[in-house]
């Protein structure tokens, strides 16, 4: 995984810049809470960037993450996060709660879901990923986010980041 800004490319790079600066606002108001959409096509980086905010929070990834698919957050899905946001972390400053691929939670859960985005307590980070579908969410839900567009990554980008990492190729 990433652990700086400079481990990204394209505009994933400009977005980890910013999450370092959100999360050290955040701590310095109070830990006041996050909520972050990231949309973008498959492999731009959207789980590499949540997983590099929970670093950048300090957040413990087994004890202080509850990590769920949009497809299985129902009403009882949304009750069980609310209820467990509210105990204060004994690892960390956060709690993270990280819905991977939101686009597939129904417009029943979104609209059930808005009053907890509206109550978060403080240290609490919400993050969603999408798959280019924010257009589709309801207009509320859509609202209470801050919306992170991860637009696909040049070949060149990819091969700059490689050649950090492999070693040259010789002819």
């Amino acid at each position: 995984n990433p652990q700086s800004p400079a481990d990204f490319i394209g505009e994933a790079r400009n977005i980890a810049g910013l999450l370092v600066q959100m999360v050290a606002d955040s701590r310095a108001n109070g830990h006041t809470p996050l909520k972050l959409l990231f949309n973008g096509p498959p492999g731009t980086g959207k789980s590499a960037l949540v997983a590099f905010l929970q670093t950048t929070a300090g957040i413990h990834p087994k004890w202080s993450t509850t990590k769920t698919n949009g497809t299985k957050v129902n009403m009882e899905a949304i009750q069980e996060m609310e209820d467990g946001m509210h105990y204060r972390d004994l690892y960390g400053d956060y709690k993270l709660i990280w819905i991977d691929e939101v686009d597939k939670m129904g417009p029943t859960q979104q609209c059930r879901f808005l009053s907890t985005l509206d109550d978060l307590p403080q240290g609490v980070i919400v993050a969603c990923t999408s798959n280019c579908k924010v257009k589709d969410f309801e207009p509320r839900f859509q609202s209470r986010f801050q919306l992170m567009e991860v637009p696909a990554v040049h070949a060149a980008q990819i091969e700059t980041l490689l050649a950090k990492f492999l070693p040259p190729l010789h002819p």
